[in-house]
């Protein structure tokens, strides 16, 4: 009985993290799908806004350039990433090598952010008003969302660094 109230908070946590890691995996690949222009970003964001046959049209000739230019700096990012990746793993820290990494990743970064900016630009002039403002507040109850995941995932690593070190451990 005592093993089991000792679990408890284990349980909970260990419930938490799996909830808020299998909705970050939905969020990821139904939300955020490759972050820049034509990805399912952009569909789920544009899917209600009940566009015309027109605009679906005209952001069917925007995308394909958009889509090539992104392919070709995600291409680039995911090398910088591994680079990186593989110095904070190294054995010895080489913080003169991590610096250098993060300021090869910097003009992708971006690049990456100005064509972002100028699809959606090319994007607003295809929606009606209206329909830009509906992207807007999606945009921003997105925003609102990431944030109060980030949150839990603090409030959840910081239950777990108070919890007593047996708990995680403890087995019948």
């Amino acid at each position: 009985m005592m093993n089991t109230i000792k679990k408890c908070p284990f349980y909970i946590l260990l419930v938490g993290l799996l909830i808020v890691g299998v909705t970050g995996v939905a969020n990821f690949a139904l939300a955020r799908g490759g972050h820049g222009p034509g990805a399912g970003m952009h569909l789920k964001m544009l899917w209600d806004l009940d566009l015309s046959t027109e605009q679906k049209t005209a952001i069917g000739q925007l995308l394909p350039a958009y889509r090539e230019e992104r392919e070709g700096l995600k291409e680039k990012m995911r090398a910088a990433r591994e680079r990186m990746h593989t110095l904070m793993t190294a054995d010895a820290l080489d913080e003169e090598g991590i610096r250098g990494a993060a300021r090869d990743m910097a003009p992708i970064m971006e690049e990456m952010a100005v064509v972002r900016a100028h699809f959606m630009f090319d994007l607003k002039g295809i929606l009606s008003p209206e329909q830009v403002q509906q992207l807007q507040e999606r945009r921003e109850g997105g925003m609102a969302r990431r944030h109060k995941q980030h949150r839990f995932r603090q409030d959840m690593m910081d239950a777990w660094l108070q919890m007593p070190a047996g708990d995680a451990t403890t087995t019948d």
